[in-house]
């Protein structure tokens, strides 16, 4: 598992989507993964230009539970806290709820 963005050679949320169809979503790996993604999201979203030359869209067409497609979003605070998963819920609350 590559934890380091700017390595990532692909578009995460095409792979992420992909996580979601195979069922796993649920599984160790996919967990933490999704936790350091949120905790990092901000600074993803900030370099995805540089790291991989496209800048992070969110997609309004798909549904909040597909919450990888509503990354600006989360980031600015504005997403629905019920529609993401528990395991990131703490985080979404800690980073990007405006108090």
């Amino acid at each position: 598992m590559i934890l380091e963005f700017e390595n990532v050679p692909f578009d995460f949320q095409k792979q992420r989507e992909l996580i979601y169809e195979y069922g796993v979503e649920d599984e160790e790996p996919v967990i933490f993964a999704d936790q350091y993604l949120l905790d990092s999201l901000d600074e993803y979203i900030k370099n995805s230009p540089r790291w991989h030359g496209f800048k992070i869209e969110d997609d309004p067409s798909q549904p909040l539970e597909k919450w990888w497609w509503h990354l600006n979003r989360i980031v600015r605070g504005e997403f629905p806290e019920d529609k993401l998963p528990k395991h990131l819920r703490e985080i979404y609350r800690e980073r990007y709820l405006k108090k």
